[in-house]
């Protein structure tokens, strides 16, 4: 016969059973927390290119729209589903979800990515396109209403991570540094001031330099972004020091080395009031060019209007390397110079700080 359960038995096997469920529970519950603090850091990227105006500057902002995307889903290792683009025109970028670089709709994909940010994250702000600068207001021109440095700096105030990278290529991109500075976030910059007004083409050299980069140490797929900008920042002024007037009639261009005059063919071929100058020899190379004093090498040569600078260590005002005619890459070698937070950024591949973003330097009266 069989004897039927203790009463007091059948309470301690509940007790039991109870018992392991909550060690199942609180180990489950400490995993889950294990796990989503080691989730590995994500990257994601905008790109953002204005109003071309003319045929010749939307050619370009596509050429550079599209080469930005290939180098981050590609070379970088970006999920495209990560990297938002937007142009003047929604077609503009056949196979590539484009959206129109209206204002609103800048500010949405902002928003967009803002909200998908955890700290740890790497964000990538990319600027193409004209821009202008009246003041303490910086511009990048879109279809229909621009956006500020002012409207920029307070969408990027709400960034949850550490790591953010800008890059401006537009003229009046240095009105970016005021407002948008902080400690250890990254600002690049055409220009130096507002009197580089002209059509900026920095974007160009800076691609091309990330596309020719060395792999960074560590057999990663990403770009060092301080070798990047060291590179295009140095090759961007070389280009304009190639250059020069002739005194002919019409006036013409003569352009020094086959690489820089197709470039110059790129940017000004489809005008009819730009002239180059059929060259001696189409084969030479680009050669560095003269600098020093005055004498014979400056006289016609065209004068860089762009001085590319970088900033990253929120003090608002950035280091360009091209100075009263000579070059000095950054090497940040200190934090407290410009350069070390974008020595140790690499594009594609987050640092994983989870810290918190600094606050902004306050400036002394």
């Amino acid at each position: 016969m069989t004897t039927p359960p203790s009463p007091v038995n059948h309470w301690m096997r509940a007790q039991r059973s109870m018992r392991r469920v909550a060690c199942v529970a609180c180990v489950l519950a400490l995993s889950l927390r294990a796990g989503a603090e080691d989730v590995a850091a994500k990257s994601y990227a905008l790109v953002v290119a204005g109003d071309g105006g003319e045929a010749h500057f939307s050619a370009n902002y596509r050429d550079w729209s599209r080469r930005l995307h290939a180098l981050l889903t590609t070379r970088c290792g970006i999920p495209s589903a990560q990297v938002a683009v937007l142009m003047e025109q929604k077609d503009a970028l056949p196979g590539i979800a484009v959206a129109v670089s209206t204002k609103e709709n800048v500010v949405a994909a902002v928003e967009a990515t803002l909200a998908r940010l955890v700290p740890g994250d790497q964000l990538l702000v990319f600027l193409i396109g004209h821009g202008h600068e009246m003041g303490t207001t910086a511009k990048l021109c879109l279809p229909g209403p621009d956006l500020s440095n002012h409207d920029l700096a307070a969408l990027l105030a709400r960034a949850p991570t550490n790591e953010v990278v800008v890059v401006g290529g537009m003229c009046g991109s240095d009105g970016l540094l005021d407002p948008c500075s902080l400690p250890g976030r990254v600002l690049i910059t055409a220009t130096n001031s507002a009197t580089e007004g002209n059509e900026a083409y920095f974007m160009e050299f800076f691609i091309a330099a990330c596309e020719t980069s060395a792999t960074p140490p560590g057999g990663t797929n990403g770009v060092n972004l301080l070798d990047a900008f060291n590179a295009a920042a140095t090759a961007c002024p070389k280009w304009y020091l190639r250059q020069y007037l002739e005194d002919s009639k019409p006036p013409a261009w003569r352009i020094d080395g086959k690489q820089s005059r197709l470039l110059w063919q790129k940017f000004y071929g489809t005008i009819p009031e730009k002239l180059m100058k059929a060259p001696e020899d189409p084969e030479a190379e680009d050669a560095e060019p003269q600098l020093g004093e005055w004498g014979p090498h400056w006289m016609g040569r065209r004068m860089p209007t762009e001085h590319a600078q970088l900033d990253d260590n929120g003090d608002r005002t950035g280091s360009a390397i091209f100075v009263q005619n000579r070059f000095i890459p950054l090497a940040g070698a200190s934090t407290e110079e410009d350069g070390s937070h974008a020595l140790r950024t690499i594009i594609g591949q987050p640092r994983g700080d989870r810290q918190a973003p600094a606050a902004p330097l306050v400036r002394e009266p």
